[in-house]
């Protein structure tokens, strides 16, 4: 691959340069300028094979924008391409170390091509400038004296998935550009090791103040990005380690950058990621499965979705992780909701065998396409329950029964729900749950009561009244019935 810059301030002859060039035959035209210090600043801070550039422009000439590039070694190869046929001009130009003189008015693109590629063959080597860096070495692991250390990983689109990176020039190609950006601006060594990320172990010179090896690593990055951006399709994230002493530490920080590199998938919109220790250890928590059917529930949902997306984020756990825990939770929501809920077994079993769930969380790119697909998955979900639940005509007096155990539950009142007669609704009650009306309500309450009391905050009293029964006494006979163990057997059993 053969980077070209065009610098020449007529635009139609930029764009004639660039429409021979571009993309033919290994040349990435990677910039075209029309004030030559503009060209310059690019030069700067990015890797440049040739620069093609006109002999006469208005800030700064051809001649003197090649006396620049020559002094300050900022590219190998010059191309001058020039309408002035006076020999006088090429031999000045030559003088200054421009490689090519070409005349616009025979240029065609084949020998443009062919001279440019002339011209590489010839230069292809040729010291540049190593750019201004606070810290000089060899570029070896341990050559300073006395550096500090961070590791540096590169992760590009597409890998998380599977799937491979497109880009301009090949896998092994920017590998080598790499290691071309990391030895010219000295910024320690790349390593490219098989089926393992790319990463580059920075160096910084310990004698530096904190704030400028920090500002010395901010710059690298931006060099990085600004040089290897261009040659790709999608995006290059990059996630750095703490610093570090020891060399021995590597393989740790190593860690440590990849998953501050993986902190894309939360923030998509940044690109580079510093890896710190999670503040907290706090689990990102269940979601509730209480007003499921209710029509405000899916924003309740959402709510919770952004929270647990949040502190997931917050604790730099990996991504494979992030997504194992999202599906665990998911699936113990919808398990929770069917238990919760009397919907016909039939439902019920085709929601415990849905398999579509694993395939929408590996795939989401990021946790918000992950909360969104999440989002419209449970809402399908709650469509389908209310479905079911409108032809089951008892699904409503029984979800008002789990919710109104603390009232007074009379059989006109949920026979009148189900729109039937009393006699009619005893019949169809016990056809589907094996119990009388009363036995069911009486079952239900000593299941809630038994929860009650296992927190030490509520009386005897407060428990039956919260339960529903008309006073203690009622409870521990209905208890013991119910359960074969009085209260007070229940509570020692659990510890209370």
């Amino acid at each position: 691959m053969i980077r070209i810059i065009i610098v020449d301030d007529e635009i139609l002859s930029r764009i004639g340069l660039q429409s021979f060039l571009d993309g033919k035959e290994g040349i990435v035209v990677s910039g075209i300028f029309g004030e030559a210090e503009e060209a310059l600043h690019f030069l700067e801070e990015n890797v440049v094979d040739i620069v093609l550039t006109d002999i006469e422009m208005a800030e700064m000439d051809g001649l003197s924008f090649i006396r620049e590039i020559r002094e300050r070694r900022l590219a190998p190869g010059v191309i001058i391409v020039s309408c002035h046929e006076d020999f006088s001009y090429a031999q000045r130009a030559i003088s200054l170390g421009t490689d090519s003189y070409i005349l616009k008015q025979s240029l065609t693109e084949k020998t443009l091509i062919q001279e440019v590629k002339n011209v590489y063959e010839k230069t292809a080597g040729k010291e540049v400038e190593q750019k201004k860096t606070p810290w000089r070495s060899s570029g070896t692991p341990g050559s300073a004296l006395s550096a500090r250390y961070r590791v540096g990983v590169l992760l590009m689109d597409g890998r998380e998935n599977g799937a491979a990176q497109e880009a301009v020039v090949g896998p092994d190609m920017l590998v080598h550009l790499l290691e071309e950006i990391v030895s010219r601006y000295q910024m320690g060594t790349l390593f490219a090791p098989y089926n393992r990320e790319t990463f580059i172990l920075f160096q910084l010179d310990e004698e530096l103040a904190l704030e400028e090896r920090q500002k010395t690593l901010e710059n690298w990055l931006r060099l990085l990005q600004n040089n290897i951006g261009q040659y790709l399709t999608g995006k290059m994230t990059i996630g750095v380690s703490q610093e570090y002493e020891e060399l021995s530490e590597t393989r740790e920080q190593y860690q440590n950058a990849v998953l501050a590199a993986e902190q894309a998938f939360f923030h998509p919109e940044r690109t580079v990621f510093f890896y710190k220790e999670a503040l907290t250890s706090s689990a990102p928590g269940i979601f509730e499965t209480k007003k499921f059917l209710e029509e405000s529930w899916p924003e309740q949902f959402s709510e919770e979705l952004e929270r647990w997306f949040q502190v997931s984020g917050e604790q730099q756990l990996s991504v494979a992780v992030v997504k194992n825990m999202f599906q665990q939770n998911l699936r113990q929501l919808i398990q929770s909701i069917l238990e919760e809920y009397h919907f016909e077994e039939s439902f019920r079993e085709k929601w415990r065998q849905e398999e579509s769930l694993v395939s929408l969380i590996s795939s989401a790119a990021s946790s918000t396409e992950l909360k969104d697909r999440a989002l419209e998955y449970m809402q399908g979900f709650q469509e389908a329950a209310l479905r079911a639940g409108a032809q089951n005509p008892l699904m409503e007096v029984l979800n008002y029964i789990d919710q109104h155990l603390d009232g007074k539950l009379t059989l006109p009142e949920l026979a009148q729900m189900s729109c039937m007669s009393v006699p009619s609704f005893c019949k169809k009650f016990k056809e589907q749950t094996k119990m009388t009306v009363t036995q069911y309500i009486n079952e239900k309450r000593v299941a809630y009561a038994a929860t009650l009391l296992k927190q030490s905050k509520y009386s005897l009293e407060e428990v039956a009244e919260l339960a529903g029964f008309s006073n203690a006494n009622y409870l521990l006979r209905v208890f013991k019935k119910s359960t074969g163990k009085t209260i007070g057997q229940y509570r020692k059993q659990i510890k209370f």
